[in-house]
């Protein structure tokens, strides 16, 4: 599972992998596995291989993953599916999260308020020190924490009042830049790359009505769809942690018409698997040598 192919200093999230890095380990799968689509991870092998099987994944939908990632796939032959939610499909503004982190960690202490910034979240109030760079990343953890659980009409408040009290707006950056239906569209186009839903606005499923969740569901599938003039069938939960999916929200997922389903929960895959409920490993910015060390922890059946 992987999330940006970029080059960035600070990544509080982790989720980003150089382009150097992301080709060393192409090359070290490549070298090491059976590389498959995704859909094709639980089909029985039928050639003579005894390698491990992979299916490479993509969540979100950045800009990066088409313009930077894609081609080192396709010049490595190898594909990949990319869970795509809405926000990136429209192609504006940032994610909640990284307007969260220019909110908090472009700030210098000279700039950053004197006060602390208090919000409360689902009846419970939180008062954090932004003072410091220390205070801001302890900040940043504990709003990201609290807000990821949360419906989405309840998070962009959060944000604003956080803006509010910063005195800036979050700004929109190339790093944090989105695919666009551009982006997607052409991404769509290379050979092995196929497009799947991460809902419409990266919404925790579990959280929402029945009905919001089915909008979230049905719309994200009809939009992409719409977008690349071929079916979607490929879901991916949102946040993807043992809180990011239920009983109903599978059942819901099931009902949509996808034909599997993804977590960003460690697990390896075999035949018994539910398509449901297909786990997987988030790979971060590792060399060559690292990521192999983690392959062989995995295969081991236990997180590095």
């Amino acid at each position: 599972m992987y999330h940006q192919i970029a080059e960035v200093g600070d990544d509080p999230s982790g989720l980003a992998v150089s382009p150097k890095n992301f080709a060393s380990q192409l090359s070290v799968l490549k070298e090491r596995c059976e590389v498959v689509p995704l859909r094709e991870i639980q089909l029985k092998s039928e050639s003579r291989s005894k390698r491990p099987r992979v299916a490479i994944t993509f969540d979100d939908g950045y800009a990066d993953n088409g313009e930077v990632g894609a081609p080192i796939l396709e010049a490595a032959g190898l594909p990949a599916s990319f869970f795509i939610t809405g926000i990136a499909l429209n192609g504006q503004g940032e994610f909640w999260w990284d307007s969260l982190e220019h909110l908090l960690l472009d700030l210098s202490d000279q700039s950053a308020p004197q006060d602390p910034f208090e919000v409360v979240i689902d009846g419970q109030r939180l008062r954090v020190d932004l003072r410091t760079l220390e205070a801001r990343l302890r900040a940043h953890k504990a709003l990201n924490r609290r807000l990821r659980i949360r419906r989405p009409e309840e998070i962009a408040p959060v944000i604003e009042a956080l803006a509010a009290h910063v005195s800036r707006e979050a700004p929109t950056c190339e790093r944090h830049r989105l695919a666009g239906p551009d982006g997607v569209l052409a991404l769509s186009r290379i050979p092995g790359m196929t497009i799947g839903s991460h809902t419409i606005r990266h919404a925790l499923l579990p959280v929402l009505s029945p009905e919001a969740r089915h909008h979230e569901l049905e719309g994200s599938r009809r939009l992409l769809a719409d977008a690349i003039g071929k079916p979607v069938v490929e879901f991916a939960f949102p946040y993807g942690g043992e809180d990011a999916f239920d009983h109903e929200s599978e059942v819901a997922v099931r009902e949509a018409g996808y034909v599997l389903a993804c977590r960003a929960v460690f697990g390896r895959v075999t035949q018994r698997t539910d398509p449901y409920k297909i786990p997987r490993a988030q790979v971060f910015d590792r060399d060559e040598q690292e990521f192999s060390a983690d392959l062989d922890s995995w295969f081991k059946g236990r997180v590095p």
